[in-house]
């Protein structure tokens, strides 16, 4: 990512970091399906009042009854976890009447039977749960009875019809159950739309990460014993810049993709912002900790002074003030004018000039101190003023940073974690400033909240 900035031109970008994925874990309580299919699940699945002949037209019998829901709706995950399976106990009670002479062979039957879904939750293109089922009944008692010998009544053919019709419903009923609870495509819109928001990153300075989302992915569903899970995660890129964030356009939803697994992790690069009259300073600090003892007659000192820095186009100037000291009171200023690239060292998370130039100043200097000024010792010393040590810096943002999480960096996103480094990552020179980009490592993930 480009430490980019509404105060500055981007540098030359370095390579792009691991996409960052932030996630909305969905969850559906079976309590809640059965609440639903409880309220939605008629009482009544068949009524018969019909009637038939027997015996050639001479036995003449009214068939009169009900099927009943025998208790409440309940549902279970599947042991293999592949599903839902819903089941629903229901209860037959049917009289049988022969009219005329036969109306002495009345009696009256019934049975029992469990009717089962098995549901399989899948999700559509347009991002709705929607859900496979296979229903099924099984009946523990025949619906059937002998009226007399060569008379047997079933009216199982008959109830199946309308027990099956019944079924279909309650297939359309749990449907939209599951549909309602999970609000896939309302939880994938938010997430989406939450994703493209620029981020407000915890920094001294104002800064932001632009977040370009790549993929709206879904986890297959998941089951517990009292619950049905997915995960919806939107991956995106983020790019760090200081400032206000530009406006960008909100992309629509884009077409479902399946992935198996998603777990929230959030590459950030953070640009920072650090003044010359800072970073001078700093230089001065350390520069001045050490002293060269020049190796020529009366060994005099080499010391710096004052650092103060620069930008010189796309380098970096460094005017460091010297003072030689020596024996009998001597006592010489000298400046030197050091410029050379920018370069940061990962490994010592380091500020260094590469392919320094080194100028001396002859105002007010004797040749002999010119002489001093030139040796490669003293040329090594000077170099090395220009150096500055970032880790002080780092530590600091480092603390800062993780003081804040959990962080909102924008709405309805929470970022949360552990920061365990910074590493440098790029520079850029302005007129006003040094920009540098840092890498947050670690274990950060990114949740969006959905009601």
């Amino acid at each position: 990512m480009t430490a980019s900035a509404a105060l500055a031109a981007p540098p030359a970008s370095p390579a792009d970091p691991a996409p960052s994925v932030i996630t909305v874990p969905v969850t559906v309580p079976l309590a809640g399906v059965q609440r639903a299919a409880n309220a939605r699940v008629p009482l009544e699945f068949a009524r018969l009042d019909e009637q038939r002949s027997y015996l050639g037209g001479l036995l003449r019998v009214n068939l009169t009854g009900t099927v009943t829901r025998a208790g409440h709706v309940q549902v279970h995950a599947l042991p293999d976890g592949s599903g839902l399976q819903i089941s629903v106990p229901i209860r037959a009670a049917f009289r049988a009447e022969p009219g005329g002479i036969g109306s002495f062979l009345a009696r009256d039957f019934g049975g029992e039977a469990t009717v089962t879904l098995t549901v399989i939750p899948t999700i559509t293109p347009d991002w709705e749960a929607a859900v496979t089922i296979k229903g099924n009944h099984a009946w523990t008692d025949p619906l059937s009875v002998e009226l007399t010998q060569g008379v047997r009544v079933s009216v199982q053919s008959l109830v199946d019809a309308q027990v099956r019709a019944q079924l279909d419903t309650l297939a359309a009923q749990v449907q939209t159950a599951v549909r309602e609870q999970a609000r896939l495509r309302q939880r994938a819109s938010t997430l989406w739309t939450k994703a493209q928001h620029p981020w407000t990153l915890p920094t001294p300075d104002p800064a932001y990460a632009r977040a370009t989302p790549l993929t709206l992915s879904v986890t297959p569903f998941q089951f517990t014993p009292d619950a049905l899970n997915v995960t919806l995660g939107a991956q995106l890129r983020l790019d760090a810049g200081l400032g206000q964030a530009p406006p960008q356009p909100t992309r629509p939803l884009p077409p479902l993709h399946h992935t198996n697994t998603l777990t929230p992790t959030v590459h950030l690069r953070v640009p920072t912002h650090l003044p010359y009259p800072e970073l001078s300073a700093a230089a001065t600090r350390e520069a001045a900790r050490r002293t060269l003892t020049l190796p020529v007659p009366t060994s005099p000192t080499l010391r710096v002074t004052r650092v103060t820095l620069r930008p010189t186009g796309t380098d970096l100037t460094a005017t460091i003030n010297l003072q030689i000291t020596g024996p009998l009171g001597l006592t010489l200023n000298a400046t030197t004018d050091v410029r050379g690239t920018p370069t940061l060292d990962p490994a010592t998370q380091t500020l260094t000039l590469k392919n320094p130039t080194v100028t001396t100043r002859r105002q007010g200097l004797t040749g002999r101190a010119l002489a001093w000024l030139a040796d490669t010792r003293a040329q090594t010393y000077i170099t090395q003023a220009a150096r500055i040590d970032l880790n002080p810096h780092l530590n600091t943002a480092l603390t800062t940073l993780q003081r804040r999480l959990p962080f909102t960096p924008a709405p309805g996103i929470t970022l949360a974690g552990q920061i365990t480094t910074l590493r440098l990552t790029s520079l850029n020179v302005t007129p006003d400033a040094l920009i540098i980009t840092t890498e947050a490592t670690g274990a950060l993930g990114a949740h969006v909240q959905v009601e």
